[in-house]
C-alpha cells in the first residue's frame, strides 16, 4: 500500500516539480500539502462499504472549473492562515491531466454547491487507492465524506482487486 501512496504523491508533486516556470505559491502549496501526505494512514478494504444515501451528485473532473471546484473543497482541509490556504488552492488547481493519467478527481455536489471531493489514484500492479476524500465543514460533512469514499469504491470495486482508502 505504501508504494501506492508514493506513487500517487510522485504524480501529485510533478504537477510543480516538472512544471517549467512553477509559481512560488504553488510550491509552497505543494510542501504543505505534502507534509499533511505525511499524516495519512490507510487499509485495505476487503467489503464494500454502505451503499450511497444519494446526497452527493458527483461528476469526474474532466475540465479546469471543476478542478478549481476540487481545489476549494479540498483547500478547506487546512485550518491554515489565508497565505497557506491560498498557496495550497494554488498548487491543486495546477492539476493537470492527460488520457493516460493513472488519477481521476471527483466533485460532489450538495444541493446544486461543491461539498465533496475524492480521487481515485490506479496502478495496474499495485491495485487502486481511494484518496483526498474531502468535504467541506458543513453540519453533514461527515456524512459527505462517507457518501464520496463509498461512490468512489463502488465504482473502482468492479476493476481493480486491491483497494485501499487513505485518510
Amino acid at each position: 500500500m505504501q508504494q501506492l501512496i508514493d506513487l500517487k504523491n510522485t504524480w501529485m508533486a510533478s504537477h510543480i516539480t516538472d512544471a517549467e516556470f512553477p509559481t512560488p505559491e504553488s510550491e509552497v502549496g505543494l510542501a504543505l500539502y505534502q507534509r499533511d501526505q505525511q499524516t495519512q494512514r490507510g487499509e485495505v478494504v476487503s467489503e464494500p462499504l454502505a451503499e450511497p444515501d444519494g446526497s452527493l451528485s458527483i461528476y469526474p473532473v474532466d475540465c479546469h472549473p471543476l478542478t478549481i471546484r476540487y481545489a476549494l473543497v479540498l483547500g478547506s482541509k487546512w485550518d491554515a492562515q489565508d497565505e497557506e490556504k491560498d498557496a495550497l488552492i494554488e498548487y491543486l488547481t495546477q492539476i493537470m491531466f492527460e488520457d493516460d493519467s493513472p488519477a481521476q478527481l471527483f466533485v460532489g455536489f450538495f444541493k446544486g454547491k461543491p461539498a465533496a471531493c475524492g480521487m481515485i489514484y490506479q496502478d495496474a500492479e499495485q491495485g487502486a487507492l481511494i484518496t483526498d476524500v474531502h468535504a467541506l465543514p458543513l453540519p453533514n460533512q461527515a456524512a459527505l465524506i462517507a457518501e464520496m469514499q463509498a461512490a468512489l469504491l463502488q465504482r473502482t470495486a468492479d476493476k481493480m482487486p486491491l483497494l485501499y482508502l487513505e485518510h
